[in-house]
């Protein structure tokens, strides 16, 4: 092997495969291949280098891979930037701070993708700076660092964001990030979202809420379902109102037990279930013959659980 390799090294692919195997060699040796292939001046053996080197993590790595973030062709980038993310080198919170500034868009959104897992407090002031980027990408890898951290304190700047960027996937993903704090701002902005024109972020803001579990919110979440067109989102509202168990929304969620779409029918039974109202039975009667098995076998449990609750009463 070692000898077609030299005899080859004219050839980039023989360079690329010669990369690739090297998990199959002693480690030194392996790394020597490996690293050399970061300055090749084929794009393909450098982005070979750039994934191979996750097979030998080490402190070492975190220079090579940075440097790659700015290389001249995009596969390289998206290489290295997915080595950083995936071997979560905890060293790379000693260097970081001479990086997280580089006028190369990528290179931040890229180190913040790989801080975000390292969970280190020391990085939030960096990621609250990056919620105001000009780069959408950079605002949602600081989004995924604050959303990681957990930092209620944070709860506010991701509310912010979640109603006023201008950028739908920003605005989902705040939302989302928010979903471990209940306060004024982030049910704020879960019930703005609710209303966004991004059914996505509706769609996230009603998981949020789902998660949250505010009290007094069931009318603003009927009134949504009410108006809702998109499938999906009707979905995430159901469990939602299941959740947090609004009692008197059983007739507007029954509504949905005649909705063309069998998933959506599903989850209105087991909602009614959920919530728990014996005056739901009626209803719940409609869909035993439903055309679907899995809305029959659900409408059953639900039906039985609350016949249980009746009888108890």
């Amino acid at each position: 092997m070692t000898e077609k390799i030299e005899d080859n090294t004219s050839d980039p692919d023989v360079r690329r495969l010669a990369i690739i195997n090297a998990i199959d060699l002693e480690k030194d040796t392996a790394l020597s291949i490996i690293l050399d292939g970061f300055s090749d001046a084929y794009s393909s053996v450098r982005e070979a280098a750039a994934r191979a080197i996750a097979d030998f993590p080490g402190e070492y790595m975190l220079i090579p891979l940075l440097n790659l973030l700015k290389d001249r062709e995009s596969n390289v980038r998206i290489a290295a930037a997915d080595t950083l993310s995936e071997c979560n080198l905890t060293e790379l919170g000693n260097i970081y701070k001479d990086w997280i500034n580089n006028s190369d868009n990528f290179v931040r959104s890229s180190l913040l993708r790989a801080l975000r897992s390292l969970r280190i407090p020391e990085v939030a002031p960096y990621a609250l700076k990056g919620l105001e980027d000009a780069s959408e990408s950079v605002r949602l890898e600081s989004i995924g660092v604050l959303g990681y951290l957990q930092i209620p304190d944070h709860a506010s700047s991701l509310s912010d964001i979640a109603i006023n960027d201008n950028c739908a996937d920003v605005r989902r993903a705040a939302i989302g990030a928010v979903s471990y704090v209940l306060n004024p701002d982030t049910l704020l902005a879960a019930l703005h979202c609710l209303h966004d024109h991004d059914w996505q972020v509706r769609a996230e803001a009603a998981t949020t809420i789902s998660k949250l579990r505010p009290a007094n919110i069931c009318d603003d979440l009927l009134s949504s379902l009410s108006s809702e067109e998109q499938w999906q989102v009707t979905l995430k509202l159901l469990l939602a109102i299941g959740n947090i168990k609004c009692f008197h929304g059983i007739y507007e969620v029954a509504r949905k037990l005649a909705h063309p779409v069998s998933n959506v029918r599903k989850e209105a039974a087991l909602c009614l279930g959920e919530i728990g109202n014996p005056d739901a039975i009626p209803d719940l009667h409609t869909v035993l013959l439903d055309r679907d098995p899995d809305v029959r076998k659900i409408a059953a449990w639900s039906i039985a659980k609350l016949s249980t609750i009746q009888e108890e009463k």
